[in-house]
């Protein structure tokens, strides 16, 4: 009970300015965490863009391949495998270009099996399976998934294993270059899979997603196996992923420059179209920001002033209870126990006023970006960002009065006339 007369008692008419600096600290800590509440949730929003548009992927494909048009669709005839665009990638040339950015190689083919009246087809893509996995998504169902040292093995989605009639452990002919059929055997099974920069479904498949204009089924080799089907090491297409994604354009321009004498080939990135789609997203977001620093910067100082006077006001009281015999620390920490009580009062209700008057989800204001809503979200760093106010206002008000306390002398404090 004494402990909490010495902090809480003898304010007087300082107990309106007490009052006044826990509104105002209230009101900077609501005004900052619904700021950073909406700049948290568009950085997630953001960070889901990056996610799906990948602006650090480059494509370099070759012009498509006309012969999968022109492949036969009915009659009793030998099943063929044939490259979806033309093999005119060479991946030594690739890497050198590349430096020191990621390559993902491919080998993307088709093949192509009539009997009868009927057909079946299914694509084949030949992959790095460690590097694949960085920028494709893959869920396996059963099985596992593919090794660099494999050899003769699959991974086939489900929709093209019904149609193939095969389970894990099973086996399934493709016809090699060289005319000969290479025996594979299905290890695993994919329920899911999203394959960057899929080439466009230009042949009737079995597909996990029917409606998509892109392929979404297959079978998947290593390039080890896949190079033994197709004979050759040259590559279909490829993808580069940029180590910043800023480079992007340097990188473009220097894989133009290499396959300059080669028609066939293009490149394709989607960095320019990120950073425009987002450009007014991120000045928004950026508002956001400023409204917060602004906030505190100027309602900081404004309570931390008003905690200045009443400490101010009180430092004669202490310098009587140190004279009395109190402890100097003892006298200095109820003071900061009063200031962080306060504090966190006002950091407390501006939190909980936040929480529950900003929209639990509402679109950012974008002339270009379809990023879908941005919801606010309150972690760590808001929580943290708010109470760190409320401490710093109450730092900066007590500094000068313990200063004093500690290194004017107590006479000195006493002879003062009480503000």
């Amino acid at each position: 009970m004494m402990w909490v007369k010495l902090t809480f008692g003898g304010f007087g008419r300082r107990f309106v300015e007490a009052i006044a600096a826990a509104t105002i600290l209230a009101a900077t800590s609501a005004t900052v965490a619904a700021s950073l509440m909406v700049v948290e949730g568009a950085r997630s929003a953001l960070i889901r863009a990056v996610r799906q548009d990948r602006p650090d992927v480059i494509q370099v494909k070759s012009r498509f391949n006309r012969a999968l048009f022109e492949t036969p669709r009915s009659g009793n005839l030998p099943p063929l495998t044939i490259p979806v665009y033309e093999p005119l990638v060479d991946p030594v040339e690739l890497e050198a270009v590349a430096g020191n950015n990621q390559v993902v190689k491919r080998q993307s083919l088709f093949r192509n099996v009539v009997s009868g009246d009927g057909f079946l087809n299914i694509y084949i893509f030949g992959i790095d399976p460690d590097i694949e996995r960085e920028v494709s998504s893959f869920s396996l169902w059963r099985g596992r998934f593919l090794r660099r040292d494999d050899q003769a093995v699959a991974v086939l989605d489900q929709a093209s294993a019904r149609a193939l009639g095969v389970d894990v452990d099973g086996t399934f002919p493709v016809r090699k270059a060289d005319g000969e059929d290479l025996q594979l055997t299905v290890i695993g099974i994919l329920d899911k899979l999203e394959l960057r920069g899929a080439p466009p479904r230009s042949a009737e498949t079995p597909s996990l997603m029917p409606e998509s204009t892109f392929v979404s089924s297959g079978a998947f080799v290593n390039m080890q196996t896949s190079e033994d089907i197709f004979g050759r090491p040259t590559l279909t297409d490829a993808l580069v992923v940029a180590r910043n994604a800023s480079d992007v354009p340097d990188v473009v321009t220097k894989i133009q420059e290499a396959f300059r004498l080669e028609p066939g080939v293009f490149v394709t990135e989607r960095y320019s179209q990120y950073q425009r789609k987002i450009r007014d997203f991120v000045l928004t977001l950026a508002l956001f920001s400023a409204v917060s620093i602004a906030t505190v910067l100027l309602a900081g100082s404004f309570a931390s002033n008003l905690l200045h006077e009443i400490y101010e006001d009180r430092r004669r009281q202490y310098a009587t209870l140190i004279a009395l015999g109190l402890s100097p620390a003892i006298a200095i920490a109820s003071a900061v126990v009063f200031g962080l009580a306060l504090g966190i009062a006002g950091a407390g209700a501006g939190g909980l006023a936040a929480i529950v008057l900003v929209p639990r989800s509402f679109a950012m204001p974008s002339l270009m970006a379809d990023l879908g809503p941005t919801e606010p979200t309150i972690d760590w760093v808001v929580v943290g960002s708010i109470f760190a106010i409320a401490v710093a206002a109450v730092v900066f008000g007590l500094v000068s009065t313990s200063l004093r306390l500690v290194r004017q002398s107590i006479a000195t404090t006493l002879s003062e006339r009480n503000s």
